[in-house]
């Protein structure tokens, strides 16, 4: 059974203490600079919002764009990468969000032997270039991509120098899809319902060494 979780948000619509994913969405989907973060007791969460652990527990923010979720023609899609060392092998997840519903997840093992060097790095960006081609197939007209490693969006924008093939081959990649592809950074393993599954993905396909799996839910 899963663990119960309480969500406190601190900057949001209506800020305040939530029992589920979903109502927690509500208060900071579309309002710029929201800060939340889950909690496993409700008394750490209403601390939270209360502002007296500020110190002790970092909160999310979502400052650099703004979700979109009011249209059904907009999706948010969390992307996440992992790197086994003793296999010596990255893998890559995504999951695909419509509103609070989750509506698609990908995964698979990264198989380039270049990529390899730059490690769990090379699964986000592979993550992320299975998520725009996956996206590309859909009736959208606008994405956001939710990334923890900041070089997702850096790299795509140019405002990180690209040093390397593989860098330098995403960059390529994304530039043509900017039109219709945002990015928000977020903190890894901060509680984020999207990045925690995404990040889920990948270590499940890493650990069974499996390619392309995808699953509408």
């Amino acid at each position: 059974m899963a663990s119960r979780k309480y969500y406190g948000v601190k900057v949001g619509k209506s800020p305040g203490v939530y029992k589920t994913w979903a109502e927690c969405q509500e208060q900071v989907i579309g309002y710029k600079g929201a800060l939340f973060k889950s909690f496993p007791t409700e008394a750490e969460a209403q601390e939270y919002v209360a502002g007296r652990n500020d110190q002790s527990l970092s909160c999310e923010r979502l400052a650099n764009e703004e979700i979109k979720h009011q249209t059904g023609k907009h999706l948010d899609i969390f992307v996440d990468g992992s790197y086994d060392n003793q296999k010596k092998m990255y893998s890559w997840g995504f999951a695909v969000f419509r509103g609070s519903q989750v509506i698609f997840t990908g995964s698979g093992v990264g198989r380039d032997e270049n990529a390899v060097a730059i490690r769990n790095v090379a699964g986000e960006l592979e993550a992320t270039i299975e998520a725009v081609k996956w996206a590309e197939k859909q009736d959208v007209d606008t994405i956001t991509i939710h990334h923890d490693y900041i070089g997702i969006s850096e790299w795509a924008t140019g405002k990180w120098k690209t040093n390397n093939k593989i860098t330098q081959s995403y960059a390529h990649f994304i530039q043509a899809y900017l039109k219709w592809v945002s990015f928000n950074k977020v903190a890894g393993h901060s509680g984020i319902e999207g990045n925690e599954l995404a990040d889920k993905l990948a270590g499940e396909a890493l650990k069974g060494d499996g390619v392309g799996l995808c699953s509408d839910t």
